[in-house]
C-alpha cells in the first residue's frame, strides 16, 4: 500500500548485530523483544545502524561549488537541466531514517537498564535526530516535525503540512543541547560523544544564524540567538582542552599529513569513519584517477607566505592574469601546495616527480589533498575518513563572533591564528585592511575582518564538503554561476614547461585542431572539448565551461519536493520557484 514515505520502512535492518546477540529470545522482529531492549548490548547494536547514515557525499560536496571546475553545465540547480524528483522518497525527501531514530528513542526510554546508561542512549538518539533534521532543513527549509513513531493509521500526522522552520530548528537545538549535556565525555574517534555534540551544535547554530541574517526575505528572526549558541558551544569545546590542532612543527607537511594515516590523529579529529569500514573511504573521488581541478578563484584566495594577499603582492592585474603555473605556487600559504598538485609534486607512495594530469582535470590545478598512495586507486589501503575536526570548531567560533561584531584580537589568537600557526603564516590582526578582491566575492559584506574569516574558512576546509552550504547560508549563490578559470596558457599548439625543469610538459590545442604528428615523450597533449576555451581566445586562462550561464535565482537555495509526495499529501506545498 502506498503511503507517505515516512512509513515505508517499519523496522531498521539489524545488520550490525553479531553472534553475541543470537541468544536473544526469538520474536517476529528482533527490535520488538523486551529482552533486546533490556540490555545495553541491544541498544548499542540498534544505534550502530545510525552511523551508516553519515553520508560519504557529505565531505565531497565541494565538487558542486566554486572551488571546483565544471566541464558541463554547473551542478548548481538549474530548472531546465535539473532532474526533478518525482517518486516517493526521492530527491532527499526520505523519512525512513527518522522513523528508526524515533523508534530507538521510544524504546530506550522504556528500557529497564540503569538510568545513567538509558540517558546516554536517549542523548545519542536525539543527537542523530538533530543531525537528520538539520540536513532536511538545509535541503528544503520548512519540513514536517515528528518526534514520535507514526503508524499507518496516523492520518492526521502523516498528511499534515510542513512545520515552520522556526519550530523545527528550535526543536533541533533542544535535541542537540540534550545530547551535549548527557552524552559521555570519553573521547572517541568513531563514537558520538559530548564533544561530537558540541561540535555539531556549533555547526548547526552557525548555519542557522547566518542563514537568518542574510536571507532577510525569509522573514526569520533570532539570528543573533543562534550565533550566540554557536559561540557558546564552540567555547565549551575549546575550553575543555580535550582537542588541539595536529602539528609536529612541520608547516610544509602537517596539513597534508593530517588526512593521510590509516588511524587518524585523534588530537584534532572529533569524529571519523573507521578505516575498517570498507564501504566508506576516500577513493575514488580523491585519487589520481577521476579527480577534478580547482579553480583559479580558489587559488587566488590563498595568501602569500608572509601574510600579504595575492593582489597586494602582485598589484598589476595583467601580471596576475598572465602569471604561469610555476610562479603562482611560489612563496604562498603552505596549504596551497599541500592541497593542489604543485611544480615538483611527488605523489605519496612514489618517488617520481609528476605534473598535473589533464586527463583527470581541465584547469591544471589538480587536487591532491586526501590523496593517498597508488594502491588506493584500485580500492586498497583504506584510511580513516575525517567527518568532524577541531579546526572547524575554531572557524565556527571566529565566524560567529565576527558576525556578532565581537571578534577581537584575543578571539583571533584563540581560533584562526592557531590554525595559521600550524602552517607558519603570520597571525591575522583585528585591524586588517579591507581586501577588495574578497569583497567582490561577497558584495554584501563591508567588514574587513569578517571577509578574512571567510577566506580562512574556505582555505582550511577546502574539499571537505563545506563550500556549497557556506555559499547558500551567506546568500552568495551568484558564485555558483561564475565563469571558472584554470592556469594560464600562453598560446595554442605550443609546448609548455609547467615545472620549469627544462623539459616541456604540456601542449594545448582545440578540438578543431590536430596534435603534432611526432609527439614528444613526457608531454601531455590536451585537446580541449567544445565547451572549453581560453579567456583570450588563442591564449589566456583555461575555461572548462566557456559558455554564458543564467543568473542564480533565490529559489535555487532550496530543493524541490518530489511530485508524488505533493500528490499523495495535498497539504504539502512546493518550494517557491519549483512550481510547474
Amino acid at each position: 500500500m502506498k503511503r507517505f514515505s515516512l512509513i515505508l520502512s517499519t523496522m531498521v535492518l539489524m545488520a550490525s548485530c553479531n553472534d553475541r546477540y543470537l541468544d536473544l529470545e526469538p520474536t517476529t522482529q528482533i527490535g520488538e523483544s523486551d529482552a533486546f531492549w533490556a540490555n545495553e548490548s541491544g541498544l548499542e547494536s540498534f544505534s550502530n545502524s545510525f552511523y551508516n547514515d553519515i553520508a560519504r557525499e557529505d565531505f565531497t560536496r565541494d565538487f558542486a561549488s566554486d572551488n571546483v571546475e565544471h566541464r558541463t553545465n554547473p551542478p548548481a540547480i538549474r530548472r531546465k537541466d535539473y532532474v526533478f524528483p518525482t517518486s516517493l522518497g526521492s530527491g532527499g525527501w526520505s523519512w525512513t531514517q527518522l522513523r528508526n531514530i524515533n523508534y530507538f528513542i521510544e524504546k530506550s526510554g522504556e528500557s529497564t537498564i540503569s538510568a545513567d546508561v538509558k540517558l546516554q542512549y536517549l542523548a545519542l538518539g536525539r543527537f542523530f535526530r538533530a543531525w537528520f533534521y538539520f540536513r532536511k532543513v538545509q535541503q528544503f527549509g520548512d519540513v514536517p516535525w515528528y518526534s514520535t513513531v507514526l503508524n499507518t493509521t496516523d492520518d492526521e500526522q502523516l498528511y499534515k503540512p510542513r512545520d515552520s522552520r522556526e519550530l523545527v530548528m528550535d526543536s533541533v537545538m533542544a535535541d542537540i543541547q540534550f545530547a551535549a549535556t548527557h552524552l559521555s565525555e570519553t573521547k572517541s574517534k568513531n563514537r558520538i560523544t559530548r564533544w561530537t555534540a558540541l561540535a555539531l551544535q556549533s555547526r548547526i547554530a552557525l548555519y542557522e544564524g547566518t542563514w537568518r541574517k542574510y536571507h532577510m526575505d525569509a522573514g526569520l528572526t533570532n539570528a543573533e540567538r543562534f550565533l550566540e549558541l554557536a559561540v557558546a558551544a564552540s567555547e565549551t569545546l575549546m575550553q575543555s582542552g580535550v582537542y588541539a590542532l595536529y602539528s609536529t612543527g612541520s608547516p610544509n607537511t602537517d596539513y597534508f599529513n593530517l588526512f593521510q594515516p590509516k588511524d587518524t590523529y585523534t588530537e584534532e579529529v572529533i569524529l571519523a569513519r573507521s578505516s575498517d569500514t570498507q564501504t566508506f573511504y576516500y577513493t575514488p573521488l580523491f585519487t589520481s584517477n577521476g579527480n577534478y581541478g580547482a579553480t583559479r578563484d580558489l587559488v587566488s584566495s590563498y595568501l602569500m607566505a608572509d601574510g600579504r594577499t595575492f593582489p597586494v603582492a602582485y598589484p598589476n592585474e595583467t601580471q596576475r592574469q598572465e602569471m604561469d603555473y610555476y610562479e603562482e605556487f611560489a612563496d604562498r600559504d603552505p596549504r596551497l601546495w599541500q592541497t593542489l598538485v604543485y611544480p615538483g609534486y611527488v605523489r605519496v607512495g612514489t618517488t617520481e616527480k609528476t605534473v598535473t594530469d589533464f586527463a583527470q582535470n581541465a584547469t591544471g590545478y589538480m587536487i591532491h589533498k586526501h590523496v593517498g598512495p597508488p594502491i588506493e586507486d584500485q580500492g586498497g589501503g583504506y584510511r580513516d575518513v575525517i567527518i568532524i575536526r577541531y579546526a572547524e570548531v575554531l572557524l565556527n567560533y571566529a565566524e560567529a563572533k565576527a558576525e556578532l561584531g565581537q571578534l577581537d584580537q584575543h578571539g583571533l589568537d584563540q581560533s584562526i591564528n592557531k590554525i595559521r600557526e600550524r602552517v607558519a603564516l603570520p597571525p591575522l590582526q583585528a585591524d586588517v585592511a579591507l581586501d577588495a578582491t574578497q569583497q567582490v566575492l561577497y558584495p554584501d559584506v563591508a567588514d574587513a575582518l569578517l571577509l578574512e574569516v571567510r577566506r580562512e574558512r574556505r582555505i582550511e576546509l577546502a574539499f571537505e564538503g563545506f563550500r556549497p552550504d557556506d555559499l547558500k547560508r551567506w546568500k552568495a549563490g551568484h558564485l555558483f554561476r561564475k565563469t571558472y578559470e584554470g592556469i594560464y596558457i600562453p598560446g595554442l599548439q605550443e609546448y609548455i614547461d609547467l615545472d620549469r625543469d627544462g623539459q616541456p610538459d604540456l601542449y594545448v590545442y582545440l578540438s578543431s585542431q590536430s596534435a603534432p604528428g611526432n609527439q614528444l615523450s613526457g608531454v601531455q597533449y590536451f585537446r580541449m572539448a567544445n565547451v572549453h576555451g581560453l579567456s583570450g581566445g588563442t591564449e589566456g586562462r583555461i575555461r572548462p565551461f566557456n559558455q554564458q550561464l543564467p543568473a542564480f535565482e533565490d529559489w535555487e537555495y532550496l530543493n524541490p519536493i518530489p511530485t508524488e509526495e505533493l500528490t499523495l499529501n495535498p497539504n504539502l506545498e512546493q518550494n517557491e520557484g519549483w512550481q510547474p
